[in-house]
């Protein structure tokens, strides 16, 4: 009977080191998180015309945070933390993570008029003909200005100073336009020319607003107003983080 009862013992014992351990608690908030990451992904359930199973996203988003935990606490006790390169590449993970928070909270927290709106439509859709004349040195720039001021006219300075740009006719849209060409032209009008040499690609230019005209493929203003919304929040707060880096000694 003793014998039966020690052979028992070691059966029992034998099934219990084959038990299935049990999984890592995951946090309801976190999992509440995840689902949400999940849910505003665009392309979730894109091939399902039905509402997406919500319970199966979460038990997804438990299993991720289950595998997480298991992932981390192999490096803790492996002691990846106490490794200097980890620690360094942490450090970087965690500044990142912070900075693209931040611009995520700047953008949520800026406010945009319709007439700003229908301003930043109208910068989207501009399209414009550049003239130009290009010259070697500021110095001779300013001096071709000298004559547009004495009455010459920009078509007139452009066949005293030829070269091949010139025969480029086209529409470009504005919003292509490299700085600081960028900036000049956003308020210039039709027949306006640049007050001062630009300089691009080691040539000093003057350029002369020709024409001005709206993409003809441009969607309608209402059907875009949401992107517009959202990419005029982004360029506010993408100025506000330039004068940020600058007060702190950072060139943007």
């Amino acid at each position: 009977m003793k014998q039966k009862k020690t052979a028992a013992a070691v059966i029992a014992a034998m099934l219990a080191g084959f038990a299935v351990a049990k999984a890592p608690e995951a946090d309801p908030a976190l999992v509440d998180e995840v689902v949400a990451q999940l849910m505003g992904q665009p392309d979730l359930h894109t091939e399902q015309s039905q509402k997406p199973d919500g319970q199966a996203i979460r038990n997804d988003a438990v299993r991720r945070l289950q595998t997480l935990e298991v992932l981390k606490n192999g490096a803790l006790q492996a002691g990846l933390d106490k490794d200097k390169g980890v620690q360094n590449r942490f450090k970087i993970a965690e500044a990142s993570f912070y900075a693209q928070e931040y611009v995520r909270f700047l953008e949520r927290s800026e406010t945009v008029s319709e007439d700003e709106l229908r301003a930043f439509y109208e910068r989207q859709t501009r399209m414009v003909k550049l003239q130009q004349v290009g010259f070697a040195t500021e110095g001779e720039a300013r001096q071709a200005q000298q004559l547009l001021l004495k009455g010459l006219s920009f078509e007139g300075l452009m066949k005293r100073y030829p070269n091949d740009e010139q025969a480029f006719d086209g529409f470009i849209m504005a919003q292509q336009l490299p700085e600081p060409l960028a900036s000049q032209f956003a308020g210039m009008n039709r027949g306006d020319v640049t007050r001062d040499p630009i300089r691009l690609g080691g040539r000093y230019y003057l350029f002369k607003l020709s024409e001005v005209g709206k993409n003809p493929d441009a969607q309608p203003f209402e059907l875009v107003r949401n992107q517009l919304e959202q990419g005029l929040k982004q360029e506010k707060a993408r100025l506000k983080i330039d004068a940020l880096l600058e007060e702190n000694g950072v060139k943007p």
